[in-house]
C-alpha cells in the first residue's frame, strides 16, 4: 500500500524526519555528555555541522528509498547568482572584521545549506501541492519540534521566528530554485546572533547584502530566462 496524497508520499516524509530526529537527538547528546567541545572552536563547528547533518541525510534517504525528486538544486535558475550570493556576503564579512569573520560567515552558510536540503529541498518541494498556508504551518511545527531543546529557548517567540522563516524561505525557494540562496537566508539569521548586530557597521554590511540579494534575484534577470519570456 503506498502512503501517497496529492503526490505526497508520507513514508517518505517519515524517513526523512526520523532520521533528521534521530541525528539531532545523538549530537545534543554528545554535546551535553561532552561539554568541553564548546571550548574548542574546531570541535564546536563540527558538531554544529553535524547538528545540520540530519535533515540533509534524511532527504537523501528518503528520495532514495522511495524514488522521491525535487526541483530545487544548489544553484536553482542562476549559478552565478547563487554563487555571489554565497561569496560576496563571505569577502564583505572578512573585510570587515577579519579572515575568522569570513571563514565564521561561510561555515553558517554551510550549516544553513544542509538545513535547507532537508526543510526546502525536500519537504517543501514534497508538500508543494498544498495551498502555502497548509505547507508552511506544516514545516514549521516539524521544524520547531525538530530542535529538541526548546528549554533552552523563548518557546513562543522561537516558533514565530520559524514559521517567519517557514514562509519567506519558502518563498524564496519557490521563486529562485536556488537551495544556495536559502542557505544563505538562514546562515546569516544564524551568523549574526551574538551580538554582531549591534555593531553598527557589521548591521550596514547586513543590510545591505540583504539588499543586494533581493537585486540580482528579483530585479536582474539572467539572460536564460528571459529568452524563456520572450518567447511565451
Amino acid at each position: 500500500m503506498r502512503f501517497v496524497y496529492k503526490d505526497i508520499h508520507f513514508g517518505a516524509i517519515a524517513t526523512f524526519y526520523i532520521i533528521a530526529l534521530l541525528v539531532r537527538l545523538i549530537t545534543i547528546l554528545v554535546f551535553n555528555k561532552f561539554p568541553s567541545i564548546e571550548t574548542n572552536y574546531a570541535l564546536q563547528v563540527s558538531a554544529s555541522l553535524a547538528t545540520g547533518l540530519g535533515p540533509a541525510i534524511g532527504a537523501l534517504v528518503a528520495m532514495l528509498i522511495f524514488k522521491r525528486r525535487t526541483e530545487y538544486t544548489l544553484i536553482g535558475k542562476s549559478a552565478w547568482k547563487s554563487i555571489a550570493t554565497i561569496v560576496i556576503p563571505c569577502i564583505v564579512f572578512g573585510i570587515i572584521g577579519g579572515w575568522d569573520l569570513g571563514v565564521a560567515c561561510l561555515f553558517a552558510f554551510a550549516y544553513g545549506l544542509l538545513e535547507e536540503y532537508g526543510w526546502r529541498g525536500f519537504l517543501q518541494y514534497e508538500l508543494r501541492e498544498l495551498p502555502v498556508w497548509q505547507y508552511v504551518l506544516i514545516i514549521t511545527m516539524m521544524w520547531f519540534l525538530w530542535h529538541l531543546d526548546l528549554s533552552y529557548r523563548s518557546i513562543l517567540q522561537f516558533f514565530l521566528l520559524l514559521l517567519f522563516a517557514s514562509w519567506g524561505i519558502g518563498k524564496v525557494v519557490t521563486d529562485t530554485h536556488s537551495l544556495l540562496f536559502c542557505a544563505a537566508f538562514h546562515g546569516i539569521v544564524n551568523f549574526s546572533k551574538h551580538g554582531l548586530l549591534l555593531n553598527t557597521t557589521f548591521l550596514i554590511a547586513f543590510i545591505c547584502i540583504i539588499i543586494f540579494w533581493f537585486l540580482i534575484w528579483y530585479f536582474i534577470n539572467s539572460p536564460k530566462y528571459s529568452k524563456i519570456k520572450l518567447s511565451k
